[in-house]
């Protein structure tokens, strides 16, 4: 409902407040300007507005309350309303662009230490939600601590431009590896993803060299020999690291309550698996008799099957620098070279499980089913090397074939060879069934 009113002092105070609000125009007077309204609000508000129509769409611009604006200033600022529409302007948007730019500005104004701020907070929020795992985010304060913040954590974030961006990781990368030059491309590029400028948009990463490291039986034996001089907590943690070839985040973090001997299994929840699924660990014996054992000493109420009560986690701790558990174990084992500045990682026991389970004749897809990989591909591209049993089968009746030379052999001369091939651990399996008896087996 529109009323017309003469604008004074005296008649907005004698103006009713209403259930519904309603609107009295400015005329009657020798200053009164077309369009400019006063609107009363249930709440017993006064605002002033100006409306006009223009290109059809009607324009709505709030000027502000009565009495905080007097009804001369409501009036000069109504003509210039109305000069701007006259122009082409749209007031309202011209204010949303001002308020754009302001946000614009005092976004600027924040350091590179606060974005990160910012950046780590939503992260929290995207490990509650199960989007994203805690050990990524471990990931991301060390590369920020050791790599960024020292270089550019007291910049304002309109500082860095383009080249700056080339400069600082080409600084990162003449002093670490490829690897932490591509981290911390990474993060700079998630943190500055929704400021609407980006100076690290158009950097690629370089290409990384895949670690192939695995340890041979020698070297195995070496670390199980220095595992006796370890307490009996530090000795089963590496041995379940290297039975189950599961990350070190899960198998350090594992659970008594994660743990089925029903079935024999262990379920790692999806909120610890990279690829945000749950994954089912099949329990060998060795495996159970050392979760038995450790549950049988295990405090009542205890959560972790590795508990550490020097942890802040509560659980066995990831460190593996000078000092850890791990370099202990491997300089006892042999394992560290000083001069050539290698080591083995507690990664590389993982990939060692892989390859023994490969080159015993293990297929591709139970290997990646083992590993929990997200693509068999991912698997095929670091293992299919090393699946050269059936090949070697089939290499070995070709050949024979093509030399003549499988007319010549009898049958158990082709048995013979094919016993040949089989691994230790294969003839020992046929030698005690064969001893259990032979008839049984025909």
């Amino acid at each position: 409902m529109t009323k017309a009113h003469v604008f004074t002092k005296r008649s907005f105070e004698q103006l009713t407040i209403e259930d519904k609000r309603y609107r009295v125009k400015d005329c009657g007077h020798r200053d009164s300007v077309k369009g400019l309204v006063l609107e009363v609000l249930p709440s017993g508000n006064f605002v002033y507005r100006f409306r006009r129509k223009r290109l059809g769409r009607d324009i709505s611009v709030t000027i502000g309350e009565f009495p905080g604006i007097s009804i001369e200033n409501a009036r000069k600022c109504a003509q210039r309303i109305a000069m701007e529409i006259a122009e082409g302007k749209n007031p309202n948007e011209v204010k949303q662009q001002q308020k754009l730019e302001r946000e614009k500005e005092l976004a600027l104004a924040i350091s590179l230490q606060q974005l990160f701020d910012g950046f780590e907070s939503e992260f929290y929020l995207k490990i509650k939600s199960g989007e994203r795992r805690e050990k990524s985010l471990r990931d991301i304060q060390a590369t920020w601590r050791n790599h960024l913040k020292p270089r550019v954590g007291n910049l304002m974030i309109d500082a860095i431009s383009s080249v700056d961006a080339n400069q600082l990781l080409k600084s990162i990368f003449s002093q670490n590896s490829v690897s932490i030059r591509n981290k911390s491309l990474t993060l700079m590029k998630s943190m500055y993803s929704e400021q609407g400028f980006n100076p690290f948009a158009g950097i690629k990463k370089l290409r990384e060299e895949k670690r192939e490291r695995t340890l041979s039986k020698q070297e195995v034996a070496a670390l199980l020999e220095a595992l006796n001089h370890e307490e009996p907590d530090r000795r089963d943690v590496v041995i379940t690291l290297l039975i189950t070839g599961q990350r070190k985040s899960c198998v350090f973090s594992m659970e008594w309550a994660e743990v089925d001997y029903e079935q024999g299994i262990w379920i790692i929840p999806a909120t610890k698996m990279k690829v945000k699924k749950a994954h089912a660990v099949p329990l060998t014996e060795e495996m159970l008799d050392i979760l038995k054992r450790r549950s049988k000493e295990a405090e009542i109420g205890e959560k972790y099957v590795f508990p550490s009560s020097r942890s802040k986690s509560g659980h066995v701790s990831e460190k593996s620098g000078k000092g850890s558990f791990w370099w202990r174990i491997t300089e006892r084992a042999g394992l560290r070279s000083a001069e050539k500045g290698e080591s083995v990682t507690i990664h590389d026991l993982r990939r060692t499980l892989a390859s023994w389970n490969m080159t015993r004749g293990g297929s591709i897809q139970v290997t990646s089913k083992l590993l929990a990989h997200s693509d068999i591909s991912i698997t095929a591209s670091t293992y299919a090397h090393l699946d050269v049993e059936p090949l070697r089968k089939e290499l070995g009746m070709t050949a024979a074939l093509l030399l003549g030379s499988d007319m010549k052999e009898t049958k158990v001369d082709r048995l013979v060879k094919e016993i040949k091939q089989l691994s230790e651990e294969e003839r020992r399996e046929l030698l005690e069934k064969v001893s259990l008896g032979y008839y049984n087996y025909i």
